[in-house]
């Protein structure tokens, strides 16, 4: 088990040296457990170690699940029909794209082909970090392909999942009918949005490390304590604007601690800002007992000589 990025988000960015490292401390870490076999989920962790490791063995979940069977208590009577939408780091991947129709076909769904699907398939906005670097031209992306069926869509990308989620399209993604309850109301979920989707991550590797290697969790830090309440608009907001709720935390902790905010009058809403690397978070707050109500918040990464 390997609880880490694979690095793509960086060799997408361009940011070669950072994916290099990447690529050189699972190298390291796959060396220390005696090079064993790959066995992966994300369709994009699957490219990068396929053509990082080209000596080594890599399988992806969805093989495995095709060979040794499902879980027992997950295949319904008549679940319905689902429209799979092919992850497009898996284009030139013919066994994924199998294995993943003959799970369906275990779980007894009906299976709805896109025009565009296997080799063929579109993106869903994401890949290549679209969404980021052109947001406009991702929603358009994501909205001409969720269109193409009125079926609920089957990905087994997160990402992919999470952008048709996004764009108020039924989804689901390959876990949900294998392990899910409920699973009608899953396909109509939201994403867990940026902040959350971090917390989750850390939550999961703190678990692992404290029930499968018996570790010593990290305690919280200091700013990891701090009591916040965000309103939906400063929530899509903080969206928006990639902003994560542990970057306000560190905000109030500098502002609160240094003393180094404005106060206005007329509102009683401070004006507070931090910059903890390369980009300079502001936000304004109020206090109400242990919480810190945030009212807005943007971040920038000029700097101000004399500052």
């Amino acid at each position: 088990l390997m609880l880490r990025c694979c690095g793509a988000p960086a060799e997408w960015a361009g940011q070669r040296e950072m994916f290099g490292e990447a690529v050189r401390e699972i190298t390291h870490q796959w060396q220390e457990l005696g090079q064993p076999s790959f066995i992966v989920a994300c369709s994009s962790c699957y490219q990068v170690l396929k053509n990082s490791f080209p000596a080594s063995k890599i399988t992806s979940l969805w093989e495995i699940y095709d060979r040794i069977g499902l879980p027992e208590g997950c295949v319904e009577a008549n679940p319905g029909t689902v429209t799979v939408h092919d992850a497009c780091s898996t284009r030139q991947e013919k066994h994924i794209h199998e294995s993943v129709r003959r799970i369906l076909k275990k779980l007894n769904y009906n299976v709805e082909e896109l025009k565009n699907s296997r080799e063929k398939t579109e993106c869903c906005g994401y890949g290549g970090l679209m969404c980021f670097a052109n947001p406009e031209l991702a929603v358009q992306v994501v909205d001409r392909r969720i269109h193409e069926s009125k079926s609920d869509y089957l990905t087994y990308c997160t990402m992919c999942r999470d952008r048709f989620a996004a764009g108020s399209k039924r989804a689901f993604h390959m876990l949900d009918l294998i392990y899910g309850s409920n699973k009608k109301a899953l396909a109509g979920r939201k994403g867990p949005g940026y902040s959350q989707r971090h917390e989750n991550r850390a939550r999961l590797k703190n678990r692992m490390l404290r029930e499968v290697w018996r570790e010593e969790v990290v305690e919280l830090k200091s700013f990891e304590k701090i009591e916040l309440e965000l309103s939906d608009e400063v929530k899509e907001i903080m969206e928006n604007r990639l902003i994560l709720v542990e970057d306000i935390q560190k905000v109030i902790e500098h502002a609160e601690g240094s003393g180094n905010k404005l106060y206005n009058e007329d509102n009683g809403h401070y004006l507070a800002s931090f910059r903890p690397v390369s980009v300079t978070y502001w936000v304004v707050y109020s206090r109400r007992g242990k919480q810190y109500i945030i009212h807005n918040a943007y971040s920038h990464r000029m700097q101000v000589s004399g500052m």
